[in-house]
């Protein structure tokens, strides 16, 4: 504590400076010391000694030394007290002389007391005030962490650090990120970008984003500019650059490194997010490559059966067809249509599911009454339907939706030729449609062997066969009910399977009631 006092007397500590004395605190002085002086005269009135007014005036300098700081604030208002306590309590009274010679020593430690005591009450002050200071700081990096962990992207990262630095040093903030399409600009506040408009800030930022070193102010580089700039670089990749406008530089040493320190984390967080992007974007190459893995083998497994049909029958066809009976010929025929059918379906799913792969799938949507759509689908199912019961459930009342109509259609038949693949012959299939809760709902029941509970978790991904066995033997290529949910999704339905008691399978999916319907009701 001595050693600290001593720094204040001798004007060492370079923390506590002179306070620029304003006409408000002016009068807070007179105050103080005439509001001690009239203590003091009613005080003395009372018989109290001359102790007791002296001490008013020491606790009028210390409250003095609360609102304004300084040493030669202290050394003035003490020596104000000094004259006045003179002026008007040491005979003669009301002049600056004193009879006793006691009483110049009696001045000198009242003088010395009165100043060391406002010195302390202004340390006491300034120790209050640093640690406001640093506790505003530790809960700007404490919050600037936080944020940056739930930042996404780069310019994120960068909006959370322009905030945290403009809140903690108050100056103009300019972050580029040195995107190679665009060139993200951030300002804190959004009205300083005129501050960085000049030629000489422009020529700085342009030189700190190509070499990767500070520039601008207080540096070698382009010393003359307004600002600080800072490259926002880590482990060889530059992710941008920050501009600090400081017309007179950073603060102190102290506020330099925590500027560093939100930099570093700023720089980290656009690594990690880097780093992340670049794993993803590996994943998803390698999810694209076993993909299209499983679509070529699926194709060349999957395509021979029919073509080899297709080319067997037409062969027969073409050397045989006059020694073939009447019904022989006709299931030939049939049989390469059949065939035919099946490729201009999986040729459909092919191109579709492409178009989702691609995000290419637009759609064409329309108000269509529903039983319309399903009327339609029916035509285009599987001619092995008719080896089963086929039911359709339509709603009393017209429904009318919005929707793709091709696409509702393509959902349609995969859900149904699904049924008819997977259920024995003579098997009930029913479709069946109703408005609930302002959606349109459609389901696809069936009575046949139902879904695993291990299958349903996995019956919408792509190239899923499951473990049944199809009824008509050809083998499924695994897309139909992943393009199914893709449709509906893109929508903004859903669908999902469930158990249809006491045995098979139940598909649901919903689509959105056209906006006329809600209109007209």
């Amino acid at each position: 504590m001595l050693k600290n006092l001593t720094g204040f007397v001798l004007g060492k500590n370079t923390d506590i400076k002179d306070h620029s004395v304003d006409i408000k605190d002016v009068v807070f002085i007179f105050a103080t010391v005439l509001f001690a002086t009239l203590l003091g005269i009613v005080f003395h009135r009372f018989g109290f000694s001359d102790v007791t007014v002296i001490a008013w005036y020491i606790l009028a300098v210390q409250i003095v030394a609360v609102r304004v700081s300084g040493r030669l604030v202290n050394a003035f208002i003490s020596l104000i007290c000094v004259i006045v306590f003179n002026f008007f309590f040491i005979e003669p009274k009301y002049t600056l002389f004193a009879y006793d010679s006691d009483y110049i020593m009696t001045f000198a430690v009242m003088f010395i007391v009165s100043f060391l005591t406002g010195l302390l009450a202004d340390q006491l002050r300034q120790m209050l005030r640093q640690a406001e200071a640093d506790r505003a700081r530790t809960q700007i990096m404490f919050d600037t962490s936080q944020l940056l962990n739930k930042a996404a992207n780069y310019e994120e990262v960068a909006t959370v650090t322009g905030m945290q630095l403009k809140k903690l040093i108050g100056c103009s903030i300019f972050i580029q990120l040195s995107d190679l399409e665009k060139r993200t600009q951030l300002h804190f506040p959004d009205d300083c970008e005129k501050e960085f408009e000049a030629e000489i800030e422009k020529d700085c930022i342009e030189w700190t984003l190509c070499s990767g070193k500070n520039a601008g102010r207080g540096t070698n580089v382009y010393p003359s500019a307004k600002g600080v700039y800072k490259p926002l670089a880590i482990n060889d990749h530059t992710y941008g650059v920050i501009g600090i406008m400081s017309e007179h530089g950073l603060s102190d040493q102290l506020t330099d490194d925590i500027i560093n320190a939100i930099l570093s984390q700023c720089e980290l967080a656009m690594e990690n997010i880097r780093a992340t992007n670049e794993k993803e974007a590996e994943k998803l190459k390698t999810q694209d490559e076993r993909l299209r893995a499983d679509l070529l083998r699926s194709i060349s497994h999957d395509l021979r059966t029919p073509l080899t049909s297709i080319s067997g029958n037409s062969g027969m066809l073409l050397q045989s067809e006059s020694k073939l009976d009447p019904e022989t010929t006709r299931q030939l025929y049939q049989d390469i249509y059949d065939d035919s059918q099946w490729l201009i379906n999986l040729v459909e799913n092919l191109l579709s599911v492409n178009r989702v792969t691609n995000g290419e799938m637009k759609l064409n949507c329309s108000d269509e009454v529903l039983d319309d759509i399903i009327d339609e689908a029916m035509h285009h199912i599987d001619r092995h339907a008719e080896n089963h019961i086929i039911e359709v459930k339509k709603s009393e009342e017209m429904i009318l939706v919005n929707v793709d109509v091709h696409l509702i259609i393509q959902v349609i038949i995969n859900l149904m030729d699904n049924a008819v693949k997977y259920t024995p012959e003579g098997s009930t299939i029913c479709l069946e449609t109703e408005r609930k809760d302002g959606k349109v709902i459609v389901k696809v029941s069936d009575n046949g062997h139902g879904i695993s509970e291990e299958e349903k978790s996995h019956i919408f991904e792509m190239f899923y066969n499951g473990k049944k066995d199809i009824s008509d033997s050809r083998r499924s290529m695994g897309m139909g009910l992943a393009l199914c949910k893709s449709i509906i999704e893109a929508h903004g339905g859903q669908i999902w399977v469930t158990s249809n008691k006491p045995s098979g399978a139940t598909f649901i999916f919903t689509l959105p009631e056209s906006v006329k319907v809600g209109k007209s009701e």
